[in-house]
């Protein structure tokens, strides 16, 4: 076997910012979007819909949501116990990996408790056949366990047993309240099937990455991955390389090779927990690790909404809205000189973020 090739730096962000569909050189549908990119974190409901606007052409709301209401793109708690978008078609393979995860910790928090956890199962599975409130399942988690489920935990054990999905208008633009949840109409496939083809997904959109980056974005144990990888493997659907610092990155085989395309990368803006930022154990492709701790703030998990300057973050920025008047404010973190095309760009930002104000800003925080 030839030695894996040692990818620079340069070409991993610049193959990556290709991979995550920044350049805006191609224009898949919304739900083809979300399929490309495995998942988009959706805890805060307009990050979504700011995530494709940045990297797909004239992409507007309504595309989301209407996928969102004809089921080709799902939104669910998944990931590391996160709320994300996935494409309807991957829903329940990533369904299925993740639950064997949250259910070995769920059970070993409840190994003293007498629960008869299939009678429970079956319980929910009936109640939750047409949209539950968090509160409403709480409650019936509580009442069909006999007590026997621990306070925390009344809200995580029927959405680790079942695939409960979220119903409009919960990821629609500005949506908020308390979102209500019912069980997905599919059938949960095998592992390791289920992982294998999380797996698939999280390179396509994401690699070339390490083992860890991949245990870091599913919040799977390696001991659940391997299995998955060595499958892969065995089927020649994985390739291999080199990062500068030695560690082994992987990759599928039909995914373009990453290269450093020369010239500098166009500015973009991405929204609060962009999946781009949060998806690898070493985040360093993207967020310089001089301002890591001033865009990721670890205390509360807070990843601050930030804009990339030729493929690296840059710098933050937020808006406001005071009557007819919207303003985007600028916080630079690190030295460039690309203004005049951060300030275009963030006009059309504002325009997305605010069609119906009568004035529009960008300024730059001093």
């Amino acid at each position: 076997m030839p030695a894996a090739r040692t990818l620079s730096d340069r070409e991993l962000t610049a193959s990556y910012f290709a991979r995550q569909l920044l350049h805006r050189t191609e224009r898949p549908s919304a739900a083809g979007a979300v399929a490309r990119l495995a998942a988009l974190q959706a805890q805060y409901s307009p990050s979504p819909h700011l995530a494709l606007w940045t990297r797909l052409p004239g992409f507007e709301h309504r595309e989301l949501e209407a996928a969102l209401l004809d089921g080709t793109v799902v939104k669910s708690t998944l990931m590391r116990g996160t709320l994300h978008l996935v494409a309807g078609a991957d829903y329940g393979h990533l369904a299925a990996a993740w639950r064997g995860r949250w259910l070995t910790e769920l059970r070993g928090r409840h190994r003293d408790a007498d629960l008869d956890e299939a009678a429970l199962e079956a319980s929910l599975r009936a109640f939750a056949a047409v949209p539950r409130s968090a509160d409403e399942l709480r409650e019936h988690t509580a009442a069909a366990s006999g007590g026997r489920v621990r306070a925390a935990d009344l809200l995580h054990y029927p959405r680790a047993l079942l695939p409960l999905v979220h119903v409009a208008p919960s990821g629609h633009w500005r949506a908020h309240g308390k979102p209500r949840m019912v069980l997905w109409a599919g059938e949960l496939p095998p592992e390791p099937a289920a992982t294998a083809r999380l797996a698939r997904r999280y390179l396509a959109g994401y690699g070339p990455a390490s083992r860890a980056d991949l245990a870091h974005f599913t919040g799977l144990r390696l001991r659940q991955l391997d299995p998955a990888l060595a499958e892969l493997d065995g089927a020649g659907e994985l390739v291999r390389y080199r990062a500068e610092d030695g560690r082994e990155l992987l990759d599928l085989p039909g995914a373009p090779p990453p290269s450093d395309p020369g010239g500098e990368l166009p500015v973009r803006f991405l929204p609060k927990w962009d999946a781009a930022l949060l998806s690898h154990a070493d985040r360093t492709r993207m967020l310089p690790a001089e301002i890591h701790q001033r865009v990721y703030r670890a205390v509360n998990g807070t990843l601050l909404a930030s804009y990339l300057v030729d493929g690296l973050v840059a710098g933050v920025w937020e808006h406001a809205r005071s009557g007819g008047a919207a303003v985007l404010t600028l916080t630079p973190l690190l030295p460039h000189g690309r203004r005049p095309e951060l300030e275009r760009e963030g006009e059309r930002l504002l325009a997305f973020l605010e069609p119906d104000a009568e004035r529009r800003r960008v300024v730059f925080a001093s």
